[in-house]
């Protein structure tokens, strides 16, 4: 057994697996262009998980709040899928502070 060897693999390597922030999904600009404007994102227990932020132009992203922990890491996840979605629905970033598109999983409080 190799156990003294660094771990190689053709496709993985140490570095692959650590976890990356990621601010914007496919569709929308990680960048703004202007002022934001943002919202909580609170789940069904009302314990806030982070805020929803958009420049209402081309920019939008979700941002965890740093005590949410893994209900911010979920709800990364569900705004993640939610965004890709609706971007290629060709949503403007405008609207996605509607609070209506995170029911009944989420409260949107803008």
């Amino acid at each position: 057994m190799m156990a003294d060897q660094p771990f190689t693999h053709p496709r993985w390597g140490p570095g692959s697996l650590l976890p990356e922030e990621m601010s914007s999904p496919p569709g929308y600009s990680p960048i703004a262009q202007g002022e934001i404007r943002k919202a909580e994102l609170r789940d069904r227990d009302g314990r806030l998980v982070g805020h929803v932020w958009t420049d209402d132009k081309q920019a939008a992203g979700f941002l965890p709040a740093e005590k949410a922990g893994s209900a911010g890491t979920t709800a990364a996840s569900y705004v993640w899928v939610l965004m890709t979605e609706c971007a290629a629905r060709d949503v403007p970033a405008s609207e996605l502070l509607d609070p209506a598109l995170y029911m009944p999983d989420y409260e949107l409080r803008a």
